[in-house]
């Protein structure tokens, strides 16, 4: 066996560790870029929600007495009230002109919306009521159930009532 050499064969097992980095290496990028992709999305939701959210009804209205209100739309604010064990904004009024608060109560874009001064949060009708087809007359009290969305009203609160262009200030929430 002069002169020949020996050769000693082995069997090892392959690098494991070597070959699961290989792979993380070159999914990697995919991952990076489904994780940006993901949070792209999701920035975008959430600003197009939050700016949803911050959107005043006030901007571009005009400031108005009690009285003005009604000469406007024919309504004179009766009562703001939370009920319902809180659940509720009860929204009273009467009427003092039938044509203008008929036109209030039949177009959904003049629905009174309350907004919280202390916090901006809104209140509004998101439908008509099921009694939206009747006709109300001179001196009738009617009223409008809201919900008291995130329990944002108290009894105390102070609300801004904006219908249409119109806004009035400072309507206190009875209890």
């Amino acid at each position: 066996m002069e002169g020949r050499e020996a050769r000693v064969i082995t069997h090892t097992r392959p690098d494991v560790s070597r070959d699961l980095s290989e792979k993380r290496l070159r999914r990697s990028p995919w991952v990076a870029i489904a994780l940006v992709f993901v949070l792209a999305i999701g920035g975008v939701g959430a600003r197009v929600l939050w700016a949803g959210h911050k959107v005043d009804v006030r901007d571009g209205t005009t400031l108005v007495t009690t009285k003005g209100m009604a000469a406007r739309y024919g309504i004179d604010v009766t009562l703001v009230a939370v009920t319902a064990a809180g659940g509720l904004i009860d929204f009273r009024y009467q009427v003092v002109d039938p044509d203008k608060a008929n036109q209030v109560i039949h177009n959904l874009d003049l629905y009174p919306k309350l907004i919280v001064e202390d916090t901006g949060e809104m209140l509004a009708l998101r439908s008509l009521p099921h009694s939206h087809n009747r006709v109300l007359e001179l001196g009738g009290t009617y009223f409008f159930l809201l919900p008291n969305a995130h329990n944002a009203v108290h009894a105390g609160s102070s609300l801004t009532l904006v219908i249409g262009d119109s806004r009035l200030e400072h309507v206190v929430v009875q209890g």
